[in-house]
């Protein structure tokens, strides 16, 4: 349910590759500085992805949308992304495994949020059913500021009863609402459906900002044509494992790929973005996903992220998933690294990743801290 499941079949990848056009603008850039990294099919691939990309680009006319208003839903997200750190939280109890569900409990939602609490203000979910449905009473108990709740299947009409009765129950709390996670990479719902299941949700909860959430290039190239417009605001996700070329790439080219992507994600229209998924797994021991390779990459992404006002990324994830490894195998082949994304292990001990992330929170003075610009 939470696998991010379209990015793991071989025919979704070449969808992917032959979609992802505007990468490739600054694609070649950082590939071709290290150009015994690659091989020469891949150099071709890169230099033709450039050419259709910028015509692709130039062909897309600048954001006409008008600033945030007063009464714009979208500004108390813009607020969120300024002031707090927000972090990808799914229940540690929560499994899904064949289609058998284990939904969250209100313990270990409590638990895990208590640790959290820590270091993030924000959190993002992925459902409004299984037990997630409880993630809001629990965080405003402990003091959590802004929450973007997820409704999975679009078509649910529980999790819609539930996210109307969340907004009205934590109207403060809930700042945004996102319709699905992939839902149109993943071909579970077709961009009708899904654009039909944002227009209800609005007017249901018209003081939310609606969004929905898909990898970056359906935004850069805004495709379906009123894919941005029908959004309060952008929540994309911007992975560079699931890209052509990684294999082949350094850390520290995923990370230029990533501040590339979110610099263009800016410059692409006036309504905030925050990037939801990136990162690097720290596992499966014996590959080249390590814990200090995680560390590398997010205290690198965070100290080169352009600090624009209303762009921000959200800590993708909170907690490893070993559930999601075995959903990974049983409809898409092994892909160990699913049960390694987390800042904190299963079992709730902090990885590398934050001992160096705190540092870097504490000698930047990024935001987070107590003192941030309230957002109610």
């Amino acid at each position: 349910m939470f696998l991010r499941c379209g990015l793991r079949t071989s025919q979704l990848r070449q969808r992917q590759d032959a979609r992802c056009l505007a990468a490739a603008i600054w694609l070649a850039r950082p590939i071709h500085w290290g150009l015994g990294l690659v091989s020469q099919a891949v150099k071709c691939a890169i230099v033709v992805y450039a050419v259709i990309a910028m015509a692709v680009a130039l062909s897309l006319p600048p954001s006409t949308q008008a600033g945030p208003g007063v009464n714009d839903p979208a500004s108390r997200v813009r607020a969120a992304i300024n002031s707090l750190r927000f972090v990808a939280y799914t229940p540690t109890d929560l499994t899904i495994v064949a289609g058998q569900v284990h939904p969250a409990s209100r313990e270990r939602i409590r638990k895990d949020l208590t640790l959290l609490r820590e270091d993030f203000q924000g959190l993002i979910t992925y459902s409004c059913a299984d037990g997630v449905d409880e993630v809001p009473a629990v965080a405003k108990a402990l003091g959590y500021r802004a929450l973007i709740i997820g409704i999975w299947d679009p078509l649910s009409d529980r999790e819609f009863r539930n996210a109307k009765r969340l907004v009205d129950a934590y109207p403060q709390l809930i700042v945004g609402i996102s319709v699905g996670n992939e839902t149109l990479l993943a071909e579970r719902q077709q961009w009708p459906v899904l654009r039909a299941a944002i227009q209800r949700l609005r007017a249901a909860v018209p003081g939310v900002a609606i969004t929905t959430s898909e990898p970056f290039y359906y935004y850069l190239n805004n495709d379906p044509a009123d894919f941005v417009a029908v959004q309060d605001f952008l929540l994309p996700s911007v992975h560079p494992l699931f890209q052509p070329w990684f294999d082949q790439a350094s850390t520290a080219q995923a990370v230029d790929f990533v501040v590339r992507v979110a610099g263009l994600l800016s410059a692409r229209t006036d309504k905030p973005v925050l990037i939801k998924e990136t990162g690097l797994p720290s596992g499966p021991p014996g590959t080249r996903f390590t814990p200090s390779a995680q560390a590398e990459f997010w205290t690198s992404l965070i100290a080169q992220l352009p600090k624009l006002p209303g762009l921000g990324v959200a800590y993708f994830e909170a907690f490893d998933h070993d559930w999601k490894e075995e959903n990974a195998r049983q409809e898409f082949g092994a892909h160990p690294e699913e049960g390694y994304w987390g800042l904190y292990t299963a079992g709730g001990d902090p990885k590398a990743v934050m001992t160096v992330l705190r540092k870097l929170w504490r000698a930047d003075n990024l935001p987070g801290k107590a003192t941030a610009v309230p957002v109610e």
